[in-house]
């Protein structure tokens, strides 16, 4: 019996996932995949490297911010995903991502990962 109800709460839980990540899609302006909050940031004549590294700060805290201004809550470090060349041929998209939680159903809203937390280099 044990086994039953806890085959049966499984897809309550993955159907809560869905609900989160089709939330996180709705609030996000540029994109999203799962529950990853996603900014993009289209860049003239860039001189930042299509490598990770502290250039990148500055965006990784602007994908945090907008997040939150969004009504999601980041938790965990925002990463670059990537770079691309811009339809336009001359400019660059630049590509953050930072995991996220629909902020009226978080439960733990003090592990929000805030610009400060960015700035600062982490907890």
């Amino acid at each position: 019996m044990a086994a039953a109800k806890k085959a049966a709460a499984q897809p309550a839980r993955d159907d809560k996932r869905e609900t989160r990540a089709a939330e996180v899609t709705r609030r996000s302006a540029d994109g999203a995949t799962g529950t990853r909050h996603e900014k993009t940031f289209v860049v003239a004549r860039p001189t930042l490297p299509t490598q990770d590294g502290p250039e990148h700060d500055d965006n990784k805290t602007a994908c945090v911010q907008e997040a939150i201004q969004r009504g999601l809550h980041p938790r965990g470090e925002p990463r670059l995903d990537g770079v691309d060349d811009h339809d336009d041929g001359v400019t660059k998209a630049f590509t953050y991502s930072v995991e996220v939680v629909p902020a009226a159903v978080d439960s733990e809203p003090e592990r929000t990962t805030t610009p400060r937390t960015v700035v600062e280099g982490g907890d």
